[in-house]
């Protein structure tokens, strides 16, 4: 069943109560126990521009023109310390409307989320929670882990995944890993196919020593496109983990998949439709890398992935590499610049003439971010960047684009309390001393 406008924006709704909630239910918590609390909240207005938008699009002239935006929203970020658990979590909604047409105006949504809690003296959770909502001209957003874009020719989109991981120490040095896993894309643009996906994963992780950890896991996952067939994967993988450092974290993945197909078609005879059913399936291996360092103003982030993926509205599973890189270091105390960088790539799992001149290769896309972060005063932010998209598609309904986006934002501060607050992706191993101190 294809996603509706309701339908996006009751996920949406329920990202705001996520975000509330979470709000309300631990702020009062700070002066119950004994931990720290991190609030901050923002109103944000600016301006976009999306010069020549669609100007390589040479099947929807609809799309080759320029676009200059009006934006407001929120931008809500906390993150609460304890002895025996850690979360995070940043919401922004925000507003956009276009200064020539009317018409065109949406609003975005993102939620990050992450929670770390020791459960019991062996036993360690870990969720993450993401959740981007967006409307028919907001089509390009930096991401911070390894993830597959594709733009279409407009109609909103959401995209949501949940990671939860049980982590049972049986000593020292070995423990039992189980994970579970639920993504779900909609798409309101004709040609685009939802899908859903979930998954388990069990494995074994051992301390090789202090800061160095080797994990293997075996997992299923189940991959759902609604009328238009399913898909049953198997995977194996071997993962290795170690400190660089005292603020630097490298991991690398490597393994094998396997994934049985049942693709479901119509075709058009003299006589009526007819619904055919192809069956297949593939083998392949895997692999990953993740770098990141965090230091009290200096931070880095580097991630590379070759996997199986359900796919961005394609409607079968297809083999996904994604890249990303993002550095954020000051330049004097009130001046700060931001660089980001994502590619991504959709190809068929089974390497055949996919796409237009025999190419396997279904989405390819790309984008970089250079920013700049002024703090005006303690409660006054301005950003103003520049961001270069480009993606080129071998298959409907995706668009052929190459764009320069401008960006002039002012954020001010409504309230806050403790320091700056932990991002969702840098959270560790809950501990007393967990947290360092940031300047906002």
């Amino acid at each position: 069943m294809r996603g509706t406008p309701a339908s996006g924006w009751r996920t949406a709704r329920l990202a705001l109560g996520v975000a509330l909630a979470a709000a309300l239910t631990v702020g009062p918590a700070r002066t119950a126990v004994a931990g720290e609390f991190r609030l901050l909240l923002e109103g944000e207005a600016g301006l976009r521009d999306d010069g020549a938008y669609g100007a390589q699009d040479t099947q929807t002239p609809a799309l080759r023109r320029d676009e200059s935006l009006a934006r407001a929203g929120l931008d809500l970020q906390l993150s609460y310390a304890l002895q025996r658990l850690n979360l995070a979590l940043a919401y922004s909604p925000s507003y956009e409307r276009s200064l020539k047409d009317p018409n065109v105006a949406g609003t975005t949504h993102r939620l990050d989320f992450g929670l770390v809690a020791d459960l019991a003296r062996r036993l360690r959770l870990d969720v993450r929670e993401r959740l981007l909502k967006t409307p028919n001209l907001d089509l390009y957003a930096p991401v911070t882990a390894p993830e597959t874009n594709a733009v279409t020719r407009r109609g909103d989109q959401l995209s949501h995944s949940l990671d939860v991981v049980f982590n049972q120490d049986f000593s020292r040095r070995a423990s039992l890993l189980l994970g579970l896993t639920h993504s779900l894309r909609r798409f309101e643009a004709s040609g685009l196919t939802d899908s859903e996906s979930l998954g388990a994963r069990l494995g074994a992780g051992f301390e090789l020593a202090r800061g160095r950890r080797l994990e293997a896991a075996a997992g299923l996952a189940r991959y759902d496109y609604r009328d238009r067939g399913d898909a049953d994967v198997r995977t194996l993988g071997l993962a290795y983990a170690f400190d660089v450092g005292r603020s630097s974290h490298l991991r690398l993945e490597g393994g094998v998949y396997s994934v049985d197909s049942t693709l479901r078609s119509q075709v058009v005879e003299p006589d009526g439709i007819r619904e055919t059913v192809e069956n297949g399936s593939d083998q392949g291996w895997r692999g990953s890398a993740q770098l990141a360092q965090e230091r009290q103003r200096f931070r880095w982030a580097l991630g590379l992935s070759h996997d199986i993926s359900p796919g961005a509205g394609l409607g079968r599973a297809v083999v996904a590499d994604n890249a990303f890189l993002g550095v954020s270091v000051p330049l004097t105390r009130r001046l700060e610049l931001g660089l980001d960088g994502s590619g991504s790539r959709q190809s068929d799992v089974t390497g055949g003439a996919a796409g237009d001149a025999g190419s396997p290769e279904l989405t390819e896309f790309a984008a970089g971010t250079a920013r700049l972060a002024w703090n005006l005063a303690p409660a006054f932010r301005l950003d103003g960047g520049y961001s270069r998209v480009w993606q080129r598609s071998h298959v409907e309904p995706f668009a052929n684009l190459s764009y320069a986006r401008y960006f002039l934002n002012l954020a001010v501060r409504i309230f806050s309390a403790g320091e700056t607050p932990k991002q969702p992706e840098s959270l560790g191993r809950p501990t007393p001393d967990d947290e360092e101190p940031h300047d906002h």
